[in-house]
């Protein structure tokens, strides 16, 4: 029996901006409690690159919203969940009805009131993830490398008080703020500014902020201490509310100890929200990797706050996704990277490079989606509105039209290497699924059939591109063999792009006066292209002598070949039935024969005798010679009543096996419909039964002659597994790759086999959520092995080959004793050979395989010689010629050589040579010693009085010293501080050998007690005559630091013992200011000028009547620069200065009454009245 291997990689984190979605708040009482999901961590903050407004500092998702961590502040971003895009079956809620695709939304901001302007947030715990955003047409916007961590702290917040915001156990949204010992927690203030209110609720001491979209609920705080056994002792804490200023009213509690406050918060009418990410497209990687492709939900930084409308399509992007699938956890997804404008992207097919660099096909309705300098096209061409999910289950308008878009990200996903706009000025590659037109009548009969299309490259990168267009003037057309539109509301567009996605090498329209599509593209071995699709027109353009060169009826599939250069439609042919038929794959074998995967309705597709068929079924597979001009075989297959799969993924493999995947069930009801209830499946099935709504896969044996293996794939129950539209793919080994949209209703059933390696079992979404699987079929694969470059005086190489029993040729090798091969360089001579291994296995499946091997002739390579170093010495870079060998032994990695990684010793370092042009090896020893150990006497505290020159001592001897007051025997000179002290580093430098070692030692000289010492405190612009105005904040420090300290504040206030505290001074007065430092048995007392500080006030009355008293608006009542406004009794602003200087004298006005508002630099600001008298 096979076994095959599933790896599951859930990208169960395509939602909100960071990507995990999952619940964040879990209230404790009842009414606001979400449904529980399993799993980790899902809160994740987002450092800001410069994808985001510049204002804030890192992002999280929350559900349906964002929020953004700014310096002194908090901003959070909400929009109707109900208002959003949502498969069929997603919960039921009620929105306000808003014009096309508007959704509704909310933005407030938490402002941390006199916060310190020199807070920032930092960020700890990191989740090792990585992202990258390619977002709008502007290059200084795309952050590539973004990474993502659990906590973000901000120290200093205000004197003595930090915050932290992070997710705790509970999946709750949660900060807290430290209070050190001594600090004030009267200095915590949080300003609301955004909302429709702000209230408390005097049951139970929540906090609730109203927005246009929902209420979020911060609960009632709670406090504590923690006692000598690290056992927390609660503090009675309430919330006071003054305006839409909140602070925190505490009980009694230990000044000199720590206190935490901790509110969480709650989003009551968001609970749950995240939306649906949807699953679209999936690849291999070169590697066997596996890459996800779909669209997902996230919001960027308010423009303004409070409500606002946007579209949905300025939400949403698409979100791309590599996973390696050989481990399982956060280490499975390599990287995630963001892609879209500010409307709407779908991506339909993606596709790899030999270099691992990622294709992607796509739609979009973006006027900004980003492009590359010197695409083919950088200008969106837009179309008329289209509805792609019309008679489906989602709703999304492109209300600008579409147009193509093809990217080609760099490995790592965080480099747009060339990106362009593909079309014309009607709509590209987005069919219409008009729902006037029954299913059977129209191209799109499926559920995300409007994005059905395909990529594919050459071995030199050349892109093609299947697809549909309705523009006359589609990029490229004339190049091709035909440059015609030809009418109706689609023709199919087949086109050829180079690498850099710069140039059309050729294009053409294939379809007639209906509605034409192509969907699947390959190539063959001399070049020519050929591609499948769907077609109602009678005159689409079948070749003479073509299987089917008249129309049978109906919707009808069609196979073409184009020549290699593009200029000739080979053949072209129809295929089905009179009923409904559709070709959505193709595939080709060694000998160019063409096997067509597709869509039957009638039960008249032809069946070949002695095939496998299922009688009466919806699928169909068909074989044509490569000259499209004869059915070779043809068959159905399914459970005998009708469709029951929207096909997926399709592969012919070298030995002519074929491996199907598609989905059916209930996401389709509105279109062809489908049920994979009865699809037959093999006693070694992954799973043997199913809901009616799965994942169903199968392998035929060559030839169709039998069913090998099949399974369904999906959750037990839930709403059914599917895709929202594009392609997977299936590598030649047999193994798929394919995207899902899966855990529909919130639920986390999504099957993951015992033994399967996944990113995340868990969805995030309260509805659907993008997955993707990769399963391995594990047919008997052919392989010759990898390429070899080898030296021509190397040993003999055996030759091997799966699977074995083969026979081997080409120059250089030669049969071995035993029966088996060997290449013999020697033999071959310098030179690229290619060697042929040849198998037969059963039946017809024979395999003639080929692989190349470069033999180079010898040399003696050289490198520059390391020299003797310490284990020390910083790591060195190694040079080899010629160029392109491979450095080894100890201390090397890739072409540096790290002594310490070495160790001491004698290593022996090899440069070895092995390409096209030469090979051999070269060696040289290193000899790499240890650093001698430097000893200092311990660090010295003299007093004032204590000031005379003393001798260092050092071992071992005859080292140098250096530093302020050393000289280079170690005669240590006091330096003259004026009496104000220092500490002094002072360094000895000792060599032995290539090892050069230091050791420092320190010396504070202690400053003497001095009185009327100047704090040097800023100017206090508005009143210079003072320190500060009541409430002052006032800083200080010491004249040196590293001593203990007492802080006397001549207010009456306990004393400080913080090395630099800041005092407020609440009312106003003359204060003098006492420090008692002592520095080891040096005790000093430092006496500072006083401290003037004055009170605040603001006249209400000038007499402007030119005596020169009280003739200005003097205001005191802040110290830094001040903004100033006045109105009159009508509200008509009279004067505005961004910068007051106390000089408004109402000039030109008449004597009365008016109004002002001051704001200052921290946004505090008063308003009140004066009279203006003449």
């Amino acid at each position: 029996m096979k076994q095959r291997y599933l790896v599951y990689c859930g990208t169960l984190l395509l939602g909100a901006a960071a990507l995990a979605p999952a619940p964040l708040a879990a209230a404790p009482r009842p009414a606001v409690a979400p449904r529980s999901a399993p799993g980790a961590a899902s809160l994740e903050f987002v450092e800001n690159k410069g994808q985001w407004d510049a204002r804030a500092r890192y992002a999280a998702a929350l559900p349906s919203g964002r929020l953004f961590l700014e310096n002194a502040a908090l901003t959070y971003l909400f929009v109707d969940p109900a208002a959003l895009p949502r498969h069929r079956g997603a919960p039921a809620e009620t929105a306000p009805a808003l014009p096309g695709d508007q959704v509704a939304g909310h933005a407030y901001t938490v402002h941390f009131e006199g916060a310190s302007r020199q807070a920032r947030p930092v960020a700890t715990g990191p989740t090792g993830e990585v992202r990258n955003y390619l977002q709008g047409s502007d290059p200084r916007r795309w952050a590539r490398g973004v990474g993502s961590f659990r906590r973000v702290q901000y120290a200093g917040l205000w004197p003595g008080i930090d915050a932290a915001v992070y997710e705790n156990a509970g999946q709750q949204l949660e900060y807290d703020f430290a209070l050190a010992p001594g600090a004030d927690a009267a200095r915590v203030a949080l300003r609301y500014e955004g909302t429709q209110a702000v209230a408390l609720d005097a049951a139970t001491g929540d906090l609730a902020i109203a927005t246009a979209v929902g209420r979020v609920t911060e609960l009632a705080p709670q406090a504590w201490q923690t006692d000598a056994q690290g056992r927390r002792q609660p503090v009675a804490c309430r919330y006071t509310l003054i305006g839409s200023t909140v602070r925190f009213a505490l009980g009694p509690y230990d000044h000199q100890r720590a206190l935490t406050i901790d509110p969480k918060v709650v989003f009551s009418s968001f609970t749950g929200a995240t939306d649906d990410n949807w699953g679209f497209t999936a690849t291999y990687g070169p590697s066997g990797n596996l890459f996800s492709g779909g669209i997902a939900f996230g919001p960027g930084y308010p423009t303004t706050v409070g409500a606002f409308q946007t579209k949905f399509g300025a939400l949403c992007d698409v979100a791309l996704i590599k996973y390696n699938t050989q481990v399982s956890g956060p280490a499975a997804r390599v990287w995630a990277t963001y892609l879209g404008g500010s409307g709407t992207e779908f991506p339909h097919s993606l596709v790899t490079n030999a270099l691992g660099e990622l294709v992607v096909l796509g739609s979009t309705g973006s006027p900004n989606f980003p492009t590359t300098a010197g695409a083919l096209s950088r200008r969106f061409g837009g179309g008329t509105a289209i509805e792609p999910f019309q008679g489906g289950d989602a709703t999304e308008i492109l209300a600008n039209g579409a147009d193509m878009f093809v990217a080609r990200l760099s490995a790592d996903g965080g480099t747009l290497l060339a990106g362009t706009y593909l079309g014309g000025s009607g709509n590209d590659g987005v069919l219409d699924p008009d729902p006037r037109v029954a299913a059977t009548q129209r191209l799109a009969a499926n559920y995300g059939e409007a994005f059905r299309s395909d990529v594919l490259l050459d071995g030199d990168g050349n892109v093609y591109v299947a697809a549909n267009t309705n523009s006359p003037n589609f990029p490229g057309l004339g190049t091709g063999f035909n440059g015609t539109y030809r009418g109706g509301t689609s023709d199919g567009v087949v086109c050829k792009l180079n690498a850099g996605l710069s140039a059309v090498t050729w294009a053409s329209l294939l379809g007639g006066s209906g509605a034409d599509a192509a969907y699947s593209v390959q190539r063959d071995a001399a070049g020519r292209v050929y591609v499948s699709g769907g077609t109602t027109s009678p005159n689409f353009p079948a070749t003479a002598g073509a299987y089917r060169a008249a129309r049978p009826g109906g919707v009808d599939g069609f196979a073409a070949r184009i020549s290699a250069d593009g200029r000739t439609l080979e053949r072209a042919t129809y295929v089905g039935t009179a009923g409904y038929d559709q070709a959505q794959f193709l595939q080709l074998d060694a000998a160019g024969n063409a096997y067509l995967l597709g869509q039957t309705l009638g039960g008249t597709f032809p069946v070949t005798a002695g095939l496998y068929a299922n009688a009466g079924s919806g699928q169909f597979i068909q074989k044509l010679d490569a000259e499209l001009t004869a059915s070779l075989y043809s068959t159905v297959f399914g459970s005998g009543a009708g469709i029951n799969l929207v096909p997926t993924a399709f592969l012919v493999d070298d030995c002519e096996r074929i491996y199907v995947s598609g989905w059916g069930g209930g996401t389709n009801a509105g279109n062809l419909g489908g049920s994979t209830r009865g699809l037959p499946v093999t006693a070694d099935a992954a799973q043997r039964t199913t809901d009616g709504s799965d994942f169903y896969l199968a392998e035929f044996l060559p030839g169709m002659v039998g069913l090998d293996y099949a399974t369904f794939f999906g959750e037990a129950g839930g709403r059914g597994e599917h895709v929202d539209g594009g392609t997977s793919r299936f590598d030649k080994r047999g193994i798929v790759y394919q995207a899902v949209c899966g855990g529909c209703g919130g639920t986390s059933g999504f099957p993951v086999p015992p033994g399967a390696n996944t990113y995340t079992n868990r969805n995030g979404s309260v509805n659907c959520n993008n997955a993707a699987f990769k399963m391995d079929f594990q047919p008997e694969v052919a392989d010759a092995g990898p390429r070899r470059a080898l030296c021509a005086s190397g040993a003999p190489v055996a030759l091997g080959g799966a699977p074995g029993g083969g026979v081997w040729s080409g120059p250089g090798v030669q049969r071995t004793a035993g029966g088996g091969y060997q290449f013999v360089p020697s033999a071959a001579g310098p030179g690229a050979f290619v060697l042929t291994y040849k198998v037969t296995t059963t039946g017809i499946c024979q395999a003639t395989l080929r692989v190349r091997y470069q033999v180079a002739p010898a040399t003696v390579p050289d490198f520059a010689p390391v020299g003797p170093r310490c284990v020390s010495s910083p790591a060195v870079t190694l040079v080899g010629a010629p160029a392109g060998g491979t450095f080894s032994g100890p201390g090397v990695t890739g072409n540096t050589f790290s002594p310490q990684a070495a160790g001491a010793g004698t290593h022996t370092l090899t440069y070895t040579v092995a390409d096209s042009l030469a090979c051999g090896a070269a060696t040289q020893q290193v000899v790499i010693s240890s650093p001698v150990q430097a000893r200092v006497s311990p660090d010295t505290t003299l007093c004032a009085d204590q000031l005379r020159p003393f001798q260092l001592r050092a071992n071992p001897a005859g080292g140098t010293w250096s530093g302020t007051g050393v000289s280079p025997g170690g005669l240590f000179t006091p330096p003259n501080t004026q009496n104000r002290g220092g500490a002094f580093e002072l360094t000895y430098a000792v060599t032995q050998g290539v090892c050069q070692t230091t050791a420092t030692r320190r010396v504070i000289l202690a400053p003497a007690s001095l009185s009327d010492v100047p704090l040097n405190l800023p100017v206090c612009a508005a009143a210079p005559q003072y320190a500060g105005l009541a409430p002052f904040d006032c800083p200080m420090t010491p004249l040196l630091a590293g001593g203990t300290y007492s802080w006397d504040f001549g207010d009456g206030s306990p004393v400080s013992t913080e090395a630099a505290p800041t005092h407020r001074y609440v009312q106003a007065g003359t204060y003098r200011i006492r420090l008692t430092a002592r520095y080891a048995g040096c005790e000093v007392i430092t006496q500072f000028a006083p401290v003037e500080v004055g009170d605040v006030f603001v006249p209400n009355v000038i007499t402007a009547n030119d005596d020169q008293l009280n003739a200005t608006f003097q205001p005191r009542f802040t110290c830094q620069p001040a903004s100033l406004k006045v109105f009159s009794r009508w509200g008509q602003e009279v004067y505005t200065t961004a910068d007051y200087h106390n000089n408004w004298a109402a000039e030109g006005l008449p004597a009365g009454l008016y109004y002002y508002l001051l704001r200052d630099a921290d946004d505090r600001q008063v308003k009140g009245w004066v009279q203006v008298v003449r």
